[in-house]
């Protein structure tokens, strides 16, 4: 069993844990009052220092200590009949989310009509915290579906993502065999490649830049992005004062098989060289005949 510190003047917080052992359907928790300064010391002297008036806390039989969040999380793992909840408590952010929440209960467990030091009865709220409760309730209802509405997505035949209630497709199309992408080249004086960054055809983020690449190419305005990432090249270069610079850029369109590339095979099956432009550095044109 596991050893449960709390605020023994908060019915509220007796009323959950009591919650947590009848959907457990066996006693798992044996219950201590923090307002018990002294016997705390004697049992659970590693709590010595601790503000149990904040928090709740779990000790384990191996003397592990649990707080607040951490310490709900640990007693689902006392019973199978609780492993239900735990993906709630171990979703993506919710060591983040999850003590935020509970130390704004615990600061306001007195003010849900639970303790025992009250004025009202236990259970029996406000009409001012009912509508509080409702609104929440309601705002919290529409904003479960509008994040979950996005998946009938993936039943339709011409599926729209947008943002910010996306359904995903990155994670949920199919993928085909084989992807196509186009991408920049640089080539140095002995024509060796070089994968030339996004950066030099826009200043967004690779997904925003790859779209513009992609539209450039198809409204067959290649030739003009070519010579636009070639001017950023050499000015690149120059400010890095580059012994082998990039000497011309290539706007290639490639096809890559999955399989392979991630498997470590980085060459494409097949490439078509959409637009190549050199580059023209302020040495080469100093030295050019006028």
């Amino acid at each position: 069993m596991l050893d449960v510190i709390y605020d023994g003047q908060c019915r509220f917080c007796k009323r959950s844990l009591d919650r947590v052992e009848r959907l457990a359907r066996r006693p798992l928790l044996r219950l201590h009052d923090a307002n018990d300064r002294e016997m705390i010391r004697a049992r659970f002297p590693m709590l010595a220092d601790e503000d149990t008036d904040h928090a709740m806390f779990v000790v384990t039989s191996r003397r592990e200590v649990f707080r607040g969040f951490f310490a709900y999380r640990r007693m689902l793992w006392e019973s199978p009949r609780l492993y239900a909840f735990l993906p709630l408590f171990y979703a993506p952010g919710a060591a983040l989310v999850g003590p935020w929440i509970y130390a704004w209960v615990a600061r306001n467990r007195r003010h849900f009509g639970c303790s025992l030091d009250a004025a009202r009865t236990c259970g029996v709220a406000s009409p001012r915290a009912t509508l509080r409760k409702g609104l929440a309730g309601g705002v919290s209802v529409l904003l479960m579906g509008a994040t979950l509405a996005p998946l009938a997505q993936n039943w339709r035949a011409a599926p729209k993502d947008s943002f910010p209630f996306s359904y995903y497709p990155m994670f949920s199309q199919a993928r085909k065999g084989r992807y196509v992408v186009t991408y920049l080249v640089g080539l140095d004086r002995n024509g060796a490649r070089h994968t030339l960054s996004h950066e030099f055809a826009g200043n967004g983020g690779f997904n925003q830049t790859r779209r513009q690449i992609n539209k450039l190419v198809r409204d067959g305005k290649a030739d003009a992005l070519c010579r636009f990432v070639a001017g950023e090249v050499a000015r690149a270069e120059q400010a890095l004062h580059e012994e082998d610079p990039i000497t011309a850029v290539q706007v290639v369109t490639g096809t890559f098989r999955l399989a392979e590339y991630f498997g470590g095979n980085k060459t494409p099956a097949a490439e078509r060289v959409r637009a190549a432009c050199p580059v023209a550095h302020d040495a080469e044109l100093a030295g050019a005949e006028p």
